[in-house]
């Protein structure tokens, strides 16, 4: 019993959090991709940004805002590798259907 303690500990220690400094960073790093976001759907006339890459644009912010949520502060960095893989894996397979459907569907607009 002492054992299965002491490896706890250790696996613990392994992956320790990072303090609080690093996660005022992150979160400044997701307000800022978040006021891009805002700006681009807001200002997209004004910066002559056409609706295709004001759409593309934000899917690209949004995806790497979901990914620094999960693998940040959800601690998907620690979990077991299948389960980082299984996590990628799917959310590829959605991107790809989405992707796939836009492409089959006519242009709307």
């Amino acid at each position: 019993m002492a054992s299965e303690h002491g490896h706890h500990a250790e696996h613990h220690e392994e992956h320790a959090h990072a303090g609080p400094k690093l996660y005022w960073i992150f979160a400044a790093i997701l307000c800022l991709i978040t006021f891009f976001e805002w700006l681009i759907f807001k200002k997209k006339d004004a910066y002559g940004i056409s609706n295709q890459l004001m759409i593309w644009s934000l899917m690209a912010m949004s995806v790497v805002k979901f990914v620094m949520v999960c693998g940040w502060y959800m601690h998907l960095r620690f979990d077991n590798k299948m389960l980082t893989k299984i996590f990628v894996f799917s959310g590829l397979l959605a991107i790809a259907v989405f992707l796939m459907m836009k492409l089959s569907l006519p242009a709307m607009g």
